[in-house]
């Protein structure tokens, strides 16, 4: 075993498998244990070789965490986005590369280069039980926030089914990821640590476990009103040929078949961008005869729509029909995807890749939408991924609503993921949610993250079910992040200063 510790390149080699075993405890392997055992993995890796490695370790275990959980970003590049296979490659080994530096500055801020590497000593539990747990969700967080977030992969989205899945309401899903760490860590604490370092972690242990029992039955947020029925449509529109001239009328045709079909519905959603073209290009012909034969059966209709504003804005939006005066514009967009940053310099990137010949707008508000009696929370696509943002409609929605596009992740894992993602902000904010996507994943979730109804991938159909809106006001839609940030800044700098003082 110590021949293995003292070779550099196994080591690296270990790291990086344990990192690429980390996703399968996410969607949609759910493995969930192995959040457990691969950053286990991880840590004795740190404990047990020389401190001038802790970064090598940390990054090599950051490509294979990154290199296998965010693969798909090959897939949405070449094959939606039309980029060769070479430039394909390197935009998403980039990006990995850039990703893995995470895990690779956890591994600097938790080297004690006093310590010894085959026998820890007192500081060891406080690189286990603090400092590792506090720097890896800080992190996590800083890579949710820094260059406008990549929050994907985090350690507390592999807990929505297990016993830690109601700590979530209180801290979000970052607060689950710390106790995932910090269970790690006192359990290694309870196998590496001599003297009453292990007495003190036993302590610990026996308090998340008294604590997480209290929490299992606590309820944040209580049912409003008689539940309505809905009807969830999937269009399952190719990407290929979404925006090809000859699906225009297909397209129309189709939705407006299986909206017919479902009349009898309190409230219907159509997805992200639902028709191909603008709002003023469908609102008389299309939205207007639509209206008048949904006010008749009393049913609402939302979809979403590419929007015009008023000084020739773009923007990705969620209207109700019949209402263009409440609508909510997409607050968050994505790089590249529905804007080019420093476009200026970026001339060459539309030889290479299909991107957005106009860049879409980004809407300021967080407004709610008020249909079948419900006062709706919406999100579009990738915002879904920002509990923070989510939870500046709250305390006064009722329901969440996300649509979604997840056609550019084709049959990759990541659709999977983003289901995973959204179930999260059910869970943290204490409310239904209704997920409408184009091609797979649409689902109905109820407030506690819990799938109660799903869609076959790749199939049109309607979704139909019912759910009752809630009210109440958990403590992470109150507070945020800010109580945990705080305390785990705190508990990372006492560490540090804890292990490094002479």
């Amino acid at each position: 075993m110590q021949r293995l510790f003292q070779s550099r390149f196994l080591v690296w080699l270990l790291a990086a498998v344990s990192g690429a075993l980390l996703v399968t405890a996410f969607a949609p392997y759910d493995y969930w244990l192995m959040v457990f055992v691969t950053p286990a993995v991880l840590v004795l890796l740190w404990l047990r070789t020389p401190a001038d490695r802790a970064v090598g370790i940390g990054y090599s275990f950051g490509l294979g965490f990154f290199g296998a959980g965010v693969s798909w970003v090959y897939h949405s590049i070449h094959v939606f986005g039309q980029a060769p296979v070479a430039f394909a490659l390197a935009l998403t080994v980039v990006f990995v590369l850039i990703m893995a530096v995470y895990p690779a500055l956890l591994g600097w801020l938790q080297a004690d280069r006093r310590e010894s590497n085959r026998r820890p000593r007192r500081s060891a539990l406080v690189r286990l039980a603090v400092i590792i747990p506090a720097g890896w969700v800080l992190l996590e967080w800083l890579r949710g926030w820094l260059f406008t977030g990549f929050p994907w992969l985090q350690l507390g989205y592999s807990q929505l089914e297990t016993p830690l899945a109601p700590l979530a309401p209180i801290w979000g899903v970052l607060g689950v990821g710390y106790i995932v760490m910090l269970m790690v860590g006192l359990v290694m604490s309870l196998l590496l640590v001599p003297g009453r370092g292990r007495l003190v972690a036993a302590s610990a242990i026996v308090l998340v476990a008294v604590s997480l029992f209290f929490l299992g039955g606590m309820r944040w947020t209580q049912p409003i009103g008689k539940p309505i029925s809905v009807a969830l449509v999937q269009g399952n529109i190719a990407q290929d040929d979404k925006w090809d001239p000859d699906w225009l009328i297909p397209t129309v045709e189709r939705y407006y078949d299986l909206t017919y079909r479902h009349l009898d519905a309190d409230l219907i959603i159509w997805p992200e961008v639902a028709l191909p073209g603008t709002y003023r290009l469908f609102k008389d012909n299309v939205l207007e005869p639509l209206r008048r034969k949904l006010q008749q059966q009393g049913t609402d209709l939302l979809t979403g729509i590419l929007y015009e504003g008023p000084e020739d804005q773009i923007y990705n939006s969620l209207i109700k029909v019949g209402d263009d005066t409440e609508m909510y514009h997409k607050r968050h967009l994505v790089p590249f995807g529905e804007y080019i940053p420093f476009r200026q310099w970026l001339p060459w990137l539309d030889k290479m890749v299909v991107v957005a010949t106009e860049d879409i707008d980004a809407g300021t508000q967080a407004t709610l939408l008020h249909a079948a009696g419900q006062k709706i929370a919406s999100s579009i696509c990738y915002e879904d991924a920002y509990g923070v943002e989510m939870a500046d409609f709250l305390p006064e929605a009722t329901l969440l609503v996300n649509v979604s596009n997840d056609a550019w992740f084709g049959e990759t894992i990541a659709a999977a993921q983003h289901l995973q993602i959204a179930r999260m902000r059910a869970l943290e904010l204490g409310r239904p949610l209704l997920r409408a996507t184009n091609t797979g994943m649409t689902a109905i979730v109820d407030e506690q993250g819990r799938v109660m109804a799903q869609a076959p991938a790749f199939e049109k159909t309607v979704l139909a079910g019912k759910i009752a809106g809630r009210t109440g006001t958990t403590p992470f839609a109150r507070w945020r992040n800010l109580p945990l940030l705080l305390l785990l800044s705190l508990l990372l700098v006492a560490g540090m200063v804890m292990i490094r003082k002479k």
